[in-house]
């Protein structure tokens, strides 16, 4: 026999109220944000890399990464293309 579970609350409803909260805060200052996620080996910082040497020089770029070990080996290969980051 199958039991239905009534479901009350979303589990992920604080957190939506968190990024909600985020993207209006980004939508006030007219910055656009991307959350890049994938596997290791996925092309994460391949696509980071071609996505910077085709923006003009005017925009400002910021990469936002979680693990410091990967900051590192990330900024090497910006700067082994000669792509220069803008602040």
């Amino acid at each position: 026999m199958t039991q239905k579970v009534e479901v009350v609350r979303k589990i992920l409803d604080s957190n939506d109220r968190l990024a909600a909260g985020n993207q209006a805060r980004l939508d006030d200052m007219n910055v656009f944000s991307l959350n890049l996620m994938a596997s290791p080996g996925a092309g994460k910082t391949s696509l980071i890399l071609q996505t910077l040497s085709h923006l003009p020089p005017e925009i400002k770029v910021g990469v936002v990464e979680s693990d410091s070990e990967l900051v590192t080996i990330v900024a090497d290969k910006i700067d082994e293309k000669g792509i220069a980051l803008r602040s």
